[in-house]
């Protein structure tokens, strides 16, 4: 069903009119535009309840999801302020053992979800991935906004330089994952060669 939309140029308000029921009068008035009438889909809902929040403006670092063309999530979900992003099923929740941290290879969120399932349960989860997945998880799911989030390797493992999305300052860690003295870099600087132990 389709329904035109009339623009007065004494009101900048638009009003919405079925076809058909335009006078004459109206229309000479008047600039009509034609829009879908299709309702909201649940992606279109939660980004729009997520942009007009705060007033219309979008708290800064939110995540906001991304829909597609006809108004479903899009399979691949990505936050800017963090660069991190995963996969998402038909009703926008995060399919486990997708996210990937800023700079690493993303994962095909289109290929067979059973790809991903059984990477993440031939092993158990390590310590990396215990913490990073706790602090994922522990507002509702959604990682609190500016909130670090260790990246792990591929192997599960801390990667030897961690970075904050939101601040831009990275450092090297152990292998535990504990920060090693000296070795913070604030954002735009070079950052250090953490693949080496012994150097800083």
């Amino acid at each position: 069903m389709w329904t035109s939309v009339v623009t007065s140029r004494a009101t900048p308000k638009p009003c919405v009119q079925t076809v058909g029921d335009l006078s004459s009068a109206s229309a000479n008035r008047d600039t009509m535009e034609m829009v879908s009438c299709r309702p909201k889909t649940q992606c279109e809902q939660h980004r729009d309840s997520l942009q007009s929040g705060n007033g219309g403006v979008p708290l800064v670092g939110a995540f906001i999801p991304q829909c597609d063309e006809e108004g479903q999530y899009r399979p691949q979900q990505c936050r800017g302020s963090t660069g991190h992003c995963w996969c998402v099923d038909s009703r926008g929740q995060e399919r486990a053992g997708t996210r990937t941290p800023p700079g690493a290879p993303r994962i095909n969120c289109d290929e067979n979800s059973t790809q991903t399932y059984f990477i993440s349960v031939m092993h158990p989860k390590t310590q990396c991935e215990q913490h990073r997945d706790s602090l994922q998880s522990g507002n509702g799911g959604v990682p609190l906004v500016g909130a670090f989030i260790p990246q792990c390797d591929e192997e599960g493992q801390y990667r030897p330089q961690q970075c904050h999305g939101s601040t831009g300052h990275c450092w090297c860690v152990d292998s535990r994952g504990q920060e090693r003295a000296g070795t913070r870099t604030p954002p735009g600087t070079p950052s250090r060669n953490c693949d080496e132990p012994g150097k800083q």
